[in-house]
């Protein structure tokens, strides 16, 4: 009998032991999961964050620099674009992603340390143009209340973004 009994106590004892290293394995081995699956949803959430991602971001002029903003003209409008007076680059948003762009040249009438024709060259090639109404004075700037972007491809096919905006400039401190 007495041998039975330690038998079942050894059993016993070996089953506890056994349960008590295996669960935290079990446990590690679902933290490791968990963790990876966090670091898989947090992957997929900043990929649909830039797929929703709309407009550029903000911008800021230093003081005495004057820039033009730009937005389109739709229910939920988009800030496009962004260029400093006196520079030959300016920033826009097209196709959901910020593009480059270079000037290569300017016409029609001065307003707000801006010209209201502007010609510049997507990375691609394709050509831009924006020309832009003067608007009201604004402390600091003017109102853009009327402008277009014509996007022209190498066959001719042209897009046409409508849009409105200011320029600005920040004023010197003293």
């Amino acid at each position: 009998m007495k041998n039975i009994g330690f038998i079942v106590v050894s059993s016993l004892v070996v089953m506890v032991a056994g349960c008590a290293t295996s669960a935290p394995t079990l446990e590690k081995k679902s933290e490791k999961t968990i963790s990876s699956k966090k670091a898989g949803a947090t992957d997929v959430a900043k990929q649909e964050l830039e797929k929703t991602k709309t407009g550029l971001p903000a911008q800021a002029l230093a003081n005495g620099e004057c820039g033009l903003f730009l937005w389109t003209r739709r229910e939920t409008p988009e800030f496009v674009f962004f260029s400093k007076s006196g520079e030959e680059t300016a920033k826009f948003w097209f196709e959901k992603k910020e593009q480059a762009l270079a000037r290569t040249g300017v016409g029609g009438e001065v307003f707000g340390q801006q010209l209201t024709q502007q010609f510049f060259k997507l990375p691609d090639g394709r050509k831009l143009e924006l020309t832009m109404t003067p608007g009201d004075m604004l402390v600091g700037g003017q109102r853009v209340p009327e402008a277009s972007f014509r996007i022209t491809d190498a066959e001719g096919w042209a897009t046409m973004i409508p849009s409105a905006g200011v320029t600005v400039c920040k004023a010197t401190e003293q």
